[in-house]
C-alpha cells in the first residue's frame, strides 16, 4: 500500500497526515523522515485490535484511547533547524498500539521497583534516529481502562507525565516532536546544566513554531516552560 494514495479512515491518521505534510513542507525545518509505515494484516481492524487487547492482554482500553487508532505499524519522523548554532531538532516514532513493546525487554531497571514497573509498560513512541534515549510509555497492569503516561531518559530514569495518552499524541502533533518537549509535562526542572542543550531547543522552538506553524496555538506549552526555568 502506497501511503502518498492512502484513505485515512480514522481521524487520528488524518491529523498525522497533515502533521507529516507540515513537517515536509516547512521551510524552517530540515527533514529526514516524515512517513507513514506499512499496514500490518488484520492490525488495520479496530474492533480486532481492541477485542484481542482486551482479551489476551487484560486491557480494555477506554474510548479515549480508541479514538486514536491508527492502522499503520508505525508513524515516524525526524528534523532539525536548518541553523547551524540552532539546539531545535525533532523525532517522534509512534508505534501500533497493538504492537507495543514491554519496557522490560528494553531496559530491566536498577531494582525491583524498577523491574516490577518497567514489565507494567508498554513504549508506544520512542526516537532511534537521534539515539536520545528517549521514550514514552503506557502504564498498563491488567484491566487498565485509561493508562498513565510515563517518559523515560536513559541518563534520568522513569517519570510519570502529567497528561493522558489522547493529550500526549495532540501534544506530539503540535511540537512535531521536538527532542524534549515530555520535560514540559513532567515535574523534573531544567535549571541545571544537563537540561541547557534541551531548555535552549524547546524556548527556540516555542519562538520559531508559532511563526511556522501558525495554525496552533503555543501558549499553554510557552506558559509550562516558563514554569520550569
Amino acid at each position: 500500500m502506497n501511503p502518498g494514495e492512502e484513505t485515512y479512515q480514522f481521524p487520528f491518521e488524518e491529523r498525522c497526515a497533515r502533521t507529516l505534510e507540515e513537517i515536509r513542507s516547512s521551510a524552517g525545518l530540515v527533514v529526514s523522515e516524515a512517513r507513514f509505515g506499512a499496514v500490518p494484516r488484520l492490525l488495520d481492524d479496530i474492533e480486532f485490535v481492541f477485542e484481542s487487547l482486551a482479551d489476551d492482554d487484560g486491557l480494555p482500553f477506554s474510548q479515549a484511547i480508541q479514538r486514536y487508532f491508527f492502522r499503520f505499524g508505525d508513524i515516524a519522523a525526524h528534523w532539525r533547524s536548518p541553523q547551524e548554532d540552532s539546539e531545535l531538532s525533532g523525532e517522534f516514532h509512534l508505534t501500533h498500539l497493538y504492537s507495543t513493546s514491554l519496557m522490560s525487554h528494553t531496559w530491566e531497571g536498577s531494582d525491583s521497583r524498577e523491574r516490577a514497573l518497567y514489565q507494567e509498560m508498554r513504549i508506544f513512541d520512542d526516537t532511534p534516529q537521534t539515539g536520545t534515549g528517549y521514550l514514552a510509555a503506557l502504564r498498563a497492569p491488567r484491566g487498565t481502562t485509561d493508562p498513565e503516561i510515563w517518559f523515560f531518559d536513559m541518563h534520568r530514569g522513569v517519570m510519570e507525565m502529567d497528561l493522558d495518552y489522547g493529550t500526549y499524541l495532540d501534544t506530539l502533533l503540535i511540537t512535531k516532536g521536538t527532542i524534549g518537549w515530555q520535560y514540559l509535562f513532567c515535574d523534573a526542572g531544567m535549571p541545571d546544566a544537563g537540561f541547557a542543550p534541551v531548555a535552549r531547543g524547546l524556548k527556540e522552538m516555542l519562538e520559531v513554531f508559532p511563526q511556522l506553524f501558525p495554525d496552533h496555538d503555543y501558549m499553554d506549552l510557552k506558559a509550562r516552560l516558563r514554569e520550569r526555568m
